[in-house]
């Protein structure tokens, strides 16, 4: 299943141009504590090396994919495409959803501001998922850039916001409005961050429209609606058919964000299954010069469990086409080198090792699709030689067992 989810993201890295990269597990522990979020820096497993470094198991991949773009790709043109498929760590609960290992697909796009750099992060992901076969699934997008001018038109200098952004993000709407409060944020603009974090809906236009009167007086904030709404507009313009929740106070976690931000998800299901956005200043945070960034974070994981608990797919191993039985008396042994014999002319070949009667193991190799029995016993390893029946014609013969041309013609592969 894992495997099957990794394929369909590596498929859409090939498709769109992504060049698949690694970054370490182990990261320096200032790499994600700048900028992270503080759920994340909360959860991080910490440790110290010999030397006294701090370090930590990384919790996410987007900075350190930034850090790899301020040093050793800073001489490469841009654009930049760059993938991954990674495992994260964080110190969680373990509950639905939630794992203290887990895995992550991403896409990060560097170099471009454009609508059309945003808008690729939503065709990717709505390609993945339709790939695996989650063709219910929706996004909730918003822009992080429309609450924070509107928190620096008061002078809130950034690790405030991000603070209340992060409240915001947990549903801690009456604990951000006491934090603004303390800060000197006029009523007007709560009352304006409020009506915003409870404005979303499907209806693009109406939600846009608004959004749009909310935001009459906040020009800057007003400037990061129209650039969300054009986003929208050309994402689906791109084939993004995906339904498309409108959230213009939607926050999220990782304090990097500033611009485009989105949530990906499926119906009845509380968590999202992926998340991203925009960053155009992490490269510059980590020493590079400046670079806008978009991206997302699939999260193999929680598809995987999802997929795994609704029975979509029941994850089975692939079957060989090839049953081979030992029955009473053949020596373990003949039965290895029979075995090893097939599979080194590249036939797949599953062995039977539980003891099953020759009915019993036809049966069970009808049941799973194969089309050949292999049985060797007592007079069979006597003479060197395998039987082998078709199943589908119940035709049986006796073949030579290092007679590798006519076991193929046996097999119909000649």
């Amino acid at each position: 299943m894992k495997r099957k989810i990794e394929d369909a993201i590596r498929e859409v890295f090939k498709m769109y141009g992504y060049l698949e990269i690694e970054t370490p597990t182990v990261e320096y522990y200032e790499l994600f504590a700048v900028k992270s979020g503080e759920e994340i820096r909360e959860r991080m497993f910490e440790f110290e090396d010999k030397a006294g470094r701090r370090l930590v198991l990384r919790p996410e991949v987007t900075a350190s994919v930034a850090r790899v773009i301020s040093t050793k790709l800073k001489a490469w043109p841009l654009p930049i495409r760059l993938g991954y498929i990674a495992d994260c760590y964080r110190y969680d609960e373990p509950q639905w959803g939630r794992r203290r290992r887990f895995w992550q697909g991403g896409f990060e796009l560097f170099g471009s501001k454009s609508p059309l750099a945003d808008a690729e992060i939503l065709q990717v992901s709505r390609e993945v998922f339709n790939k695996i076969g989650l063709k219910e699934h929706f996004f909730k997008i918003g822009h992080v850039g429309i609450l924070r001018k509107l928190l620096e038109e008061f002078k809130i200098d950034e690790r405030t916001q991000d603070a209340v952004l992060s409240m915001l993000d947990r549903n801690m709407l009456d604990q951000a409005v006491d934090v603004m409060s303390n800060r000197g944020v006029e009523r007007e603009a709560i009352d304006t961050i409020k009506e915003l974090v409870q404005l979303e809906g499907r209806n693009h236009d109406r939600i846009f429209r608004r959004a749009s009167e909310i935001l009459s007086t906040w020009r800057k904030s007003q400037a990061c609606l129209e650039n969300l709404m054009e986003i929208v507009e050309v994402a689906k313009a791109g084939g993004v058919d995906s339904p498309m929740i409108v959230s213009p106070g939607l926050a999220r976690g990782l304090e990097y964000y500033d611009g485009f931000i989105f949530e990906q998800g499926v119906p009845g299901v509380r968590v999202s299954f992926n998340g991203g956005g925009r960053y155009d200043r992490l490269v510059e945070l980590f020493g590079g010069k400046p670079t806008p960034g978009v991206g997302c974070a699939i999260g193999i994981t929680r598809i995987m469990q999802y997929i795994l608990d609704e029975s979509l797919e029941v994850p089975s191993p692939p079957k060989p086409e090839i049953l081979l039985v030992g029955i009473p008396n053949v020596s373990a042994k003949y039965v290895a080198r029979a075995a090893e014999k097939l599979r080194s002319m590249g036939l797949a070949v599953e062995v039977e090792v539980t003891g099953k009667r020759i009915s019993t193991a036809i049966e069970y190799a009808l049941k799973n699709g194969m089309k050949f029995v292999v049985i060797v016993g007592e007079r069979e390893e006597r003479e060197e030689k395998i039987s082998l029946k078709n199943l589908e014609t119940k035709a049986q013969i006796e073949v030579e067992l290092s007679d590798s041309r006519k076991i193929m013609e046996a097999l119909g592969e000649a």
